[in-house]
């Protein structure tokens, strides 16, 4: 039916724009036929008997790929005259090295612990990632501000399938491969049953065959008494790693007019004021912790968290204070990295390395 076509064969317009071909939209067979075709000399090198549901190669079509010039335009300004305007149509062959795993297992819709701010699982992979989460070895993880554990689910999933696992592929765990141990997770959580439901959290955990927290623990991380638990639930150690998403809320990173006078208000929580951050509170417990002994935190381990920046404000302004850092044995490690949020917010994905007394 009526309409012109673009050389492309896609349907031009009335605007002369070409149409893109919609998600669930397949493009023509013509197309599909002339770029096989075109992939002749290559798939004839792959002969033999093909296993179409667990293939040993795969060919995959990027469609919209724009013809390459095979020389560049001289800095002169001039072309070579035997190859101006050659076009050439290359084909990109790529090897596999690495395979992540599939999020969207993971995703907010999917998880049986429904909270109304949960943090993405690509979010919650990266904070494991940048504190360079164990593999090996049944590594200790401690997310002190837990909500519904989805930094904890994606610290499972790397401890317990391999690389090379096709569990990357179906429910994210216990399939084929050389298999990891899982990892021995505590989760801190200060919100009541009725908001983040215990029993729905592990089911998350079961029901992808992932190892669940070793404790999931009710109450504040700020407590000294809550943090002993943590550590009791591993065996009375310090944790290996630590990530976390801490609240966002505008009450606990924005101070007020007295915030300057706050000095004798200080309470006792080893220095910490009430107008601090939930993280800049939490380095000042682990100071404590660390003076009495019992560090929450093994050295060389990692802190990994997002740090909420709202418009007009910088990092250094919104990160822990000097004194928390020192306090606590932490020292920022890189830059930090920016995920913008909306037009007036930001989070920071911040990592803090611990190191010894002597470096304090």
């Amino acid at each position: 039916g009526g309409g012109s076509r673009g050389g492309d064969g896609k349907r031009a317009s009335k605007s002369g724009k070409h149409a893109r071909y919609g998600k669930n939209v397949r493009s023509p067979l013509r197309d599909e036929r002339k770029a096989i075709f075109a992939m002749t000399e290559l798939v004839e090198l792959f002969r033999g008997k093909v296993d179409l549901a667990e293939p040993d190669c795969g060919i995959y079509l990027l469609e919209g790929l724009k013809p390459l010039k095979l020389q560049p335009p001289r800095l002169d300004g001039t072309n070579d005259v035997e190859n101006d305007g050659a076009m050439s149509s290359r084909l990109l062959l790529a090897r596999v090295i690495a395979r992540g795993p599939k999020t969207s297992i993971y995703a907010p819709k999917t998880r049986i612990c429904i909270t109304t701010t949960p943090l993405c699982p690509i979010a919650s992979f990266t904070l494991c990632n940048i504190a360079r989460l164990p593999r090996r070895g049944t590594p200790s993880i401690l997310d002190p501000f837990a909500g519904s554990c989805a930094t904890l689910l994606a610290a499972a999933h790397i401890t317990s399938v391999d690389d090379s696992s096709s569990a990357n592929d179906s429910n994210g765990g216990g399939g084929g491969g050389d298999e990891g141990s899982g990892c021995n997770s505590v989760a801190v959580e200060i919100a009541h049953e009725g908001y983040v439901n215990k029993q729905n959290i592990v089911q998350d955990f079961t029901t992808r065959s992932l190892h669940p927290p070793s404790e999931i623990i009710r109450g504040d991380c700020l407590s000294d008494e809550v943090r002993e638990r943590a550590r009791d639930a591993i065996g009375g150690g310090s944790f290996d790693v630590i990530v976390t998403d801490p609240p966002y809320g505008i009450r606990e990173a924005m101070g007020s007019e007295d915030d300057d006078h706050d000095d004798d208000d200080r309470h006792e929580a080893g220095g910490a004021s009430s107008y601090d951050s939930p993280l800049t509170k939490l380095f000042y417990a682990m100071g404590r912790d660390r003076d009495a002994g019992m560090p929450l935190l093994k050295v060389g381990g990692r802190l990994a968290a997002f740090v909420p920046v709202r418009e007009g404000e910088c990092l250094e302004d919104c990160l822990p204070n000097l004194e928390a850092r020192v306090m606590a044995g932490l020292v920022m490690e890189g830059e930090g990295k920016e995920q913008v949020l909306s037009d007036i917010l930001s989070r920071w994905l911040v990592c803090f390395v611990c190191v010894g007394g002597e470096e304090r």
